[in-house]
């Protein structure tokens, strides 16, 4: 009986060879595994998440701080989903259907770090000449 090595004939070491190999189940798309199960990276490379970011840094600054806020929609959504006896979507589902724009134009100036002083300065004093 011939044990398998991760040595070939001519003695030269061949890797991810042999039964030693701890990576020899995963799949040539194993990234696309850990995507799915991954709900972080799932989020941070959404492309709707990604278009609606790239418009402003506001709006980057609120992508990368909603993420709690989102999953926490995505989990009432499913549980609604799971009460009603219907198979819930996938978080890679609901981040397609994500209404970005919405969300964002209906929080207040204050939220969106946005303040009237730049456009409305205050008058402090008034100088008469």
């Amino acid at each position: 009986m011939m044990a398998t090595t991760p040595w070939d004939s001519a003695g030269v070491l061949q890797p991810n060879a042999g039964p030693l190999n701890p990576y020899k189940d995963f799949a040539p798309n194993w990234w696309s595994q850990v995507l799915e199960q991954f709900e972080p990276a799932q989020y941070y490379s959404s492309p709707t998440g990604l278009g609606f970011a790239s418009r402003s840094p506001r709006r980057q600054r609120y992508f990368m701080d909603s993420y709690d806020d989102i999953l926490k929609g995505y989990y009432g959504a499913a549980g609604t989903a799971m009460r009603e006896n219907r198979a819930p979507e996938s978080f890679m589902d609901y981040m397609k259907t994500n209404p970005w724009t919405s969300r964002y134009s209906a929080l207040p100036q204050s939220a969106r770090g946005v303040t009237g002083m730049a456009t409305n300065p205050r008058t402090r004093f008034l100088f008469n000449y």
